[in-house]
């Protein structure tokens, strides 16, 4: 079984997604979820579903960061995908609420979703 099977197949088992949910996928420009956005993205006509994808630069990375979101934007685009791009400061947020980068980024995401 292929990695598009084996999602497609847990969604169904498990009824993560019904015909007419709205999904938002957190899209990191990393390999896994590139991966799940292309499966995901064949599959929204099949499951009649509407997908919709959120990155968030953290400014942590510096110009890797940058590449990544431009890359995930790039990837959207040509899927058809609509995208939305949240840039946020994690280092400086973190200092100023006095929290570890980590909790702050998880933060500015949840907030974000």
């Amino acid at each position: 079984m292929n990695a598009e099977q084996i999602v497609r197949k847990t969604i169904e088992d498990h009824e993560l997604i019904l015909p007419g949910d709205r999904i938002v996928l957190g899209v990191s420009g990393g390999p896994d979820s590139l991966c799940l956005l292309n499966i995901l993205a064949k599959l929204q006509d099949e499951l009649s579903f509407t997908l919709y994808a959120l990155h968030v630069n953290h400014k942590i990375r510096g110009e890797e960061a940058d590449l990544d979101m431009d890359y995930t934007v790039k990837c959207c685009k040509a899927l058809g995908i609509p995208l939305t791009v949240k840039i946020s400061d994690i280092p400086d947020i973190a200092k100023q609420l006095n929290i570890g980068e980590e909790e702050a980024g998880r933060m500015v995401r949840q907030q974000a979703l």
